[in-house]
């Protein structure tokens, strides 16, 4: 239904209702573009209120009377007044299509009691213009809400991937899950020789001369043979791991802040020192179970609660007396 509907039967009621909008902004010197910058209203909606084209948005009557107190708000209009016109007119809408409905049912019942071929009009399934296509509001709002969950989804898929990896705190390091160690693997807790189980401090004995002392958990001492100048320490990690090495209390420039453990080419660490300069060193690992270390090939005396998937620091003494 159109707007030359209602003239036929209101006279110029639509005109003189969207006239007055236009007048109204005219004299208060706004483009149409102002009144949608005013008011956030759409500029096509404003036309066809100016223009009396509310045939458009049936059904959509409590937003164009929100729009109607928005325009009458900064037009200095009386918003009650403009408002009753708007409902009257809405009468008068459906009025004439209860009217056009009417007259079409008793032209199709003549035309069936006259035995006439018919067609009815086939129906409407487009939408109409509706004011929900002009609505930037809730555009923007479902806008947001897209984005807010896709961001949630991002972030719960992020952490139920790496907290499934993580088995420490530390910032610097992701531990892995303990996975099976390749190649030529150092037997598990190698015998400790110390007949008194309450004596953790006694010296195992060795096949290098390399004498090792347990102190506590993870804290060893050495012994070299007399007239030593340097030693080897090798380190081999059954898997990944964040690693870094202190010597004498200075970050050690010879071992790289790095994980290590992720091929053969990484997983078996050796390292030399001269005697004369070495006192202490300490091994900070992000994960530790299942790593081994050695002294000149002889290996470290570690027991079941030395392996931990958690951060550990290893430290080793220099015995020079």
């Amino acid at each position: 239904m159109h707007s030359s509907c209602l003239k036929q039967k209101g006279g110029t009621f639509v005109d003189n209702f969207g006239e007055d909008i236009r007048r109204q902004r005219e004299a208060k010197h706004m483009t149409i573009e102002d009144l949608s910058q005013k008011t956030k209203i759409s500029v096509a909606v404003l036309k066809d209120i100016e223009n009396g084209k509310f045939d458009r948005y049936k059904g959509d009557e409590a937003y164009v009377k929100m729009y109607l107190k928005k325009i009458s708000s900064v037009l200095s209009m009386d918003m009650e007044m403009l408002t009753q016109q708007y409902v009257e007119l809405t009468r008068e809408i459906e009025l004439e299509e209860l009217q056009e409905k009417e007259l079409q049912h008793n032209h199709n019942e003549d035309i069936v009691k006259k035995g006439k071929k018919f067609s009815f009009d086939a129906p409407q399934f487009t939408r109409k213009p509706s004011v929900y296509e002009d609505k930037s509001h809730v555009t923007i709002i479902r806008t947001i809400i897209i984005l807010a969950l896709v961001c949630l989804i991002i972030v719960v898929i992020w952490f139920g991937f790496y907290a499934t990896r993580s088995k420490d705190k530390d910032p610097e390091f992701v531990s892995p899950k303990p996975s099976v160690v390749e190649g030529e693997v150092v037997p598990d807790q190698p015998e400790t020789p110390n007949e008194n189980a309450d004596n953790e401090n006694s010296t195992p004995s060795t096949q290098t001369g390399v004498e090792i002392t347990r102190n506590d958990f993870l804290d060893f001492s050495f012994k070299l043979p007399e007239g030593t100048e340097t030693f080897t320490f090798r380190i081999e990690f059954a898997d990944r791991s964040w690693a870094e090495m202190s010597v004498n209390g200075q970050r050690y420039s010879g071992f790289e802040s790095n994980i290590y453990g992720n091929n053969d080419d990484d997983r078996i660490v050796e390292l030399e020192f001269t005697v004369a300069d070495f006192e202490n060193l300490v091994l900070k690992n992000g994960y530790s179970l299942g790593h081994r270390y050695y002294i000149n090939d002889q290996p470290l005396p570690l027991l079941e609660e030395d392996s931990t998937p958690g951060v550990t620091n290893l430290v080793l003494t220099l015995d020079k007396e």
